[in-house]
């Protein structure tokens, strides 16, 4: 019969202790992205679409000076208030959760796009193609907000 001593008994005790905890330990838990808005987040959007609304007043004014051909207004109008409104909608956008980015994103590029449309016409002295773009840029603006989760 086998016999075991005492340093025996404890080496192979703490040999089988040590590989019941190595065995049990595995990957420390992965934290996973919060299925919901943060507080930070909510008021963080909010104050973003505040300023954005607060800026796109100016859509009025830009419809104004493209009816008149007045490019240079109309420029000054895009690359001020509009375009900081761009920059909000884009910040805005960053704060978003990831499944609710894809429409804002895609709208915001939209409306870019719509606002070089407005700037083609100036360059062809267009009011026509003009007033096509400024329309475009109405209802994607529209739809951005409109894209929006609703975080009440």
């Amino acid at each position: 019969m086998l016999r075991l001593n005492r340093n025996s008994l404890i080496s192979i005790l703490l040999s089988v202790l040590a590989i019941i905890l190595v065995g049990c330990g595995g990957p420390s838990a992965t934290t996973t992205p919060p299925p919901t808005y943060t507080e930070l987040q909510i008021t963080r959007i909010q104050d973003y679409r505040s300023d954005i609304e607060k800026n796109a007043e100016r859509f009025a004014d830009l419809e104004v000076s493209i009816a008149k051909g007045d490019w240079q207004e109309s420029r000054n109008i895009m690359r001020g208030p509009l375009g900081e409104m761009l920059m909000d909608m884009r910040a805005l956008n960053r704060n978003l959760l990831a499944k609710d980015q894809a429409t804002p994103m895609a709208l915001t590029r939209a409306l870019t796009n719509d606002f070089l449309k407005i700037d083609q016409g100036a360059e062809l002295d267009s009011i026509t193609v003009a007033q096509e773009g400024f329309r475009e840029a109405e209802a994607d603006f529209r739809a951005y907000l409109n894209s929006l989760p609703k975080l009440s």
